[in-house]
């Protein structure tokens, strides 16, 4: 009984390690040319919708930054795990409206080619 008690608490140890390994971990895309620049920021799961147009789910304490020419977005998991929106450092929102749901768009879409090109 001891020795499975030993290996039970070394297992469970184990586990907390691994899920702790990324604890904190971002990852920051930065690019600029001609006076154009545009900075991508993230951590945890950030899921897109299957159209690439919006953020279907992000992992607790995940989120999502993009910065194009200082026209910014945030968007991260509340606390009732659903998608809020920050634009321009204002407030967090859920309800986007038409020009939000557009630099999302095209946010979501610079996100995938630039994650896209860092895997090639």
């Amino acid at each position: 009984m001891n020795k499975q008690i030993r290996i039970l608490i070394i297992a469970i140890g184990a586990m907390a390690s691994m899920a702790g390994c990324n604890r904190g971990r971002s990852t920051r895309i930065v690019s600029a040319t001609d006076g154009h620049r545009q900075e991508i920021k993230y951590s945890g799961s950030v899921v897109f919708t299957p159209d690439s147009t919006g953020i279907a789910h992000i992992s607790r304490k995940g989120f999502l930054f993009f910065d194009e020419d200082g026209k910014k977005l945030r968007a991260e998991s509340s606390d009732k795990n659903q998608v809020v929106y920050s634009f321009d450092g204002d407030g967090f929102v859920n309800q986007l409206s038409a020009e939000q749901k557009e630099f999302l768009a095209h946010a979501v879409k610079a996100v995938i080619r630039e994650r896209a090109r860092l895997r090639r």
